[in-house]
């Protein structure tokens, strides 16, 4: 667990003059100036006054870590007459060698290029509000974050592992959460207030005593109603077992935990509405540094490049298509009506990372208050996200990652298998964004033949009726066309039915899947269920479920810390509604995403090695001249 210190040999300054160079010699600015935004040695390329390019050189050599990247995008936003367009944080200098960044109201992500002089103008798309950012506070919770765990690893709590450290944590988390919002919350009518114990001198004092009251607070806490959620069917559930309670047993762990969140509040004051994302995104960056994998189909973060690259396509298809249709209210009910799910939620990855999404297009809007704007994201979170995982872990890792990007209570559900638990309601979600457990026939009729049995709801004497809410995929037609039970199927089979089967019509579902599925010749009736069967005489596609909108290759390293060794590509889909026809589709091979593994272990390649980045602005850009929806 040693951290990776700044190193001595390393000249920043010589890597900023390359840079600079690289800004003036190859990119055309004639204005570069050396300047120090928030204590931080920086250059900024400018035009007619305004903040272009501003690059950073990071304290340590090497590919540009997950830190280094949203601390580059946070100096970003604070930069004299900023935001500046581009970020650019490089170890080398070298022109487009690292991270870069895009402020521009009209991007807003990670890009793969810096701009040319001559296509950086004055007239660039200008942000109506003043992007947020405060790098000192980001660095600092990063900083303490990752210290914290460090030191708690250190002390042998009776743990298993960093990833339940991190799950115990985030109860402590949530304490402190419920703390700041109930000022005169105790654990008992016989304890003190809980403000009163959640203190590092107090606990130093009391030792064991306190350690006890703290649980003790934790056990009450966790089973108020006001931390009750309801499934799209009603039902009330508890956001925590009602047997959990937090592992830790030392006084100084407490009192270091104490110690670090109290110098943070963790949810603003109601009348500044939601907390801003710095917490949430400084504990993601700890997630992706001390999540340990395990192989198999155990549990496993989706790395952030895919991640990213899945959502902003989604994304950028809603606000071309319905961009309003982000903050549109039920007009009976006033309740939001945009609805994001991810059945397979782990961590809560994908739904973070549509939560930043949704929070750039609300930031967009013209003619809102910070306190406006506050609300309107708050109900759009808490009523439009939801999530299931059969991990007790997973689950509670993603709702405090989801409380900490401004979702206190949010809907991550505990199921036994989220093929068939009934939290979800069949046609109600907009956006579908997963990553599934898959396993060649691992879903087995001798062994879970109830499951495969729900499967068949859409097959009425040997045919498909191909109903909205169906589901079929525990079929398939013999020779004739007719279809019969599958003795065993690979769970990723049914999880497009199950998705496609959430999904509103027109809604949108992005899939990692093994290749096999999309290829194989035994798997062409589930090609033929998603998108229908090829008319060769017109071309057209008859029938189907979905639109086949992209398909992105993986490289094998994608998901090679889990123990999985099918290669893999991530599927876009749109559920069809009435007209809705089968397109040309955007096809593309990523031969690098930033990352490789050795000796079980993620090494850094660097944010330039990821193709994801090119690819998501050549589906951005649409189809080529020819008329072919494709990127190598």
């Amino acid at each position: 667990m040693a951290k990776k210190i700044a190193d001595s040999d390393f000249d920043r300054d010589a890597v900023l003059t390359t840079a600079v160079a690289a800004l003036t010699d190859e990119l055309g600015y004639d204005t570069v100036d050396r300047i120090s935004v928030d204590d931080q040695a920086c250059a900024v390329a400018q035009v007619s006054g305004r903040p272009i390019v501003l690059v950073w050189v990071p304290e340590v050599s090497g590919p540009v870590r997950p830190e280094d990247e949203e601390f580059a995008v946070e100096l970003g936003a604070v930069v004299e007459q900023g935001p500046s367009d581009y970020v650019w944080a490089t170890s080398t200098g070298t022109k487009n060698d690292g991270y870069i960044y895009s402020w521009r109201p009209d991007l807003e992500c990670q890009v793969s290029e810096l701009p040319i002089r001559s296509d950086a103008t004055p007239e660039t798309p200008k942000r109506d509000r003043v992007a947020k950012g405060d790098p000192t506070a980001f660095k600092k919770l990063q900083r303490e974050f990752d210290d914290l765990h460090e030191q708690i690893y250190a002390a042998r709590e009776p743990v298993d592992g960093s990833n339940d450290l991190t799950a115990q944590l985030c109860k402590c988390i949530f304490l402190k959460m419920h703390l700041e919002r109930h000022p005169d919350f105790r654990a008992s009518s016989e304890d003190p207030l809980f403000e009163e114990v959640f203190q590092e001198r107090y606990i130093n004092e009391l030792g064991d005593d306190a350690v006890e009251q703290i649980k003790r607070a934790f056990e009450t806490a966790r089973s108020l109603p006001i931390y009750n959620v309801k499934d799209d069917r009603g039902r009330t559930f508890e956001i925590f077992d009602k047997d959990d309670y937090i592992k830790f047993r030392r006084p100084e762990t407490y009192a270091r935990i104490a110690r670090m969140l109290n110098a943070h509040r963790l949810t603003a004051p109601e009348e500044t509405g939601i907390e801003d994302d710095i917490l949430g995104r400084a504990f993601d960056v700890m997630l992706r540094q001390k999540f340990e994998s395990k192989g198999g189909m155990g549990v496993y973060l989706t790395p952030q490049q895919v991640r990213d690259a899945m959502v902003q396509m989604a994304f950028f298809d809603i606000q071309q298509e319905d961009a309003a249709s982000i903050t549109r209210q039920d007009p009976a009910t006033g309740s939001p009506e945009f609805k994001v799910c991810d059945p397979c939620s782990g961590s809560a990855g994908f739904l973070t990372t549509a939560m930043r999404e949704v929070r750039k297009h609300v930031d967009r809007l013209l003619g809102l208050t910070d306190k406006q704007r506050a609300l309107l994201l708050r109900r759009i979170y808490s009523e439009g996200f939801e999530g299931a995982d059969n991990s007790n872990m997973m689950v509670q890792l993603a709702r405090i990652n989801m409380a900490l990007h401004g979702d206190p209570n949010a809907k991550v559900f505990r199921v036994d298998n989220s093929l068939t638990a009934d939290h979800f309601v069949p046609e109600s979600f907009d956006l579908i964004v997963t990553n599934p457990p898959f396993k060649k026939g691992g879903i087995r009729e001798k062994d879970q033949g109830d499951v495969l049995q729900a499967y068949r709801s859409d097959i009425e004497n040997g045919s498909l009726k191909m109903t909205g809410s169906g589901l079929a995929l525990g079929a398939k037609p013999d020779s004739k066309g007719v279809w019969k039970p599958v003795k065993g199927v690979d769970p990723a089979v049914l999880f497009i039915d199950r998705c496609l089967q959430l999904l509103k019509p027109g809604g949108r579902l992005l899939i990692v899947l093994p290749d096999g599925i999309l290829c194989n010749s035994q798997d062409r009736y589930v090609r033929e269920y998603i998108m229908g069967r090829k008319d060769e005489a017109t071309g057209r596609f008859i029938g189907g479920k979905a639109v086949v909108k992209a398909v992105v290759s993986l490289p094998p390293v994608t998901f090679r810390l889990s123990g999985a060794g099918a290669k893999t590509s991530f599927l876009y889909l749109q559920k069809k509604r009435p007209g809705d026809e089968q397109g040309s589709v955007f096809m593309a091979v990523a031969d690098s995403v930033g990352f490789d593994v050795k000796q079980n272990k993620e090494v850094l390649l660097g944010a330039d090695k990821n193709d994801l980045v090119k690819i998501v602005e050549a589906y951005k850009a649409g189809p080529t001249e020819d008329g072919e929806a494709s990127a190598a």
